[in-house]
This record gives C-alpha cells, sequence and structure tokens, in this order.
C-alpha cells in the first residue's frame, strides 16, 4: 500500500471515457508513531466482483492539508 507523499496540482487533465459511482471508507490510524487517514474505494455496482477494493490511499498529516487547502480551492469553500 502506498502512501501519498506529495499532491500536485496540473492544469491540462483532461476527462476520457467515463465516470462511475461507488461507495468508500476511511479511518485514522497511527503506525510507527506518524498518524493517517485512509480512504478506500470499491467497485461500482457494475463491476464484475461486487464488493471488491479498488483504490486506497493513505494521507499523513502534510498531505492532508494539502488536499484540503486543494479543494478548499477548487470548490470555494
Amino acid at each position: 500500500m502506498a502512501i501519498i507523499k506529495k499532491i500536485t496540482k496540473i492544469s491540462n487533465y483532461k476527462m476520457k471515457g467515463r465516470l462511475t459511482s461507488c461507495e468508500a471508507e476511511y479511518n485514522d490510524y497511527t503506525y510507527n508513531g506518524v498518524k493517517y487517514v485512509r480512504i478506500q474505494t470499491f467497485g461500482s455496482k457494475d463491476r464484475k466482483v461486487k464488493g471488491k477494493q479498488s483504490q486506497v490511499i493513505h494521507l499523513n498529516e502534510n498531505t492532508a492539508k494539502q488536499l484540503v487547502e486543494y479543494l478548499k480551492n477548487s470548490f470555494d469553500i
């Protein structure tokens, strides 16, 4: 599993394909004295194996702060 060390915004992204909805869950935990937030997504209802974990990301305090700032800026919140 990967811990995201840095998040970089790119400005030239173009959506390809289609988006599907899925469910996600999160938890926080401490590993080697460092606190993390883990978010995992599960396949869409159309996925062949229902309920299978798709992606898992782990954020430490620094990357969580980066993400919060990006979200605030992107959604004007």
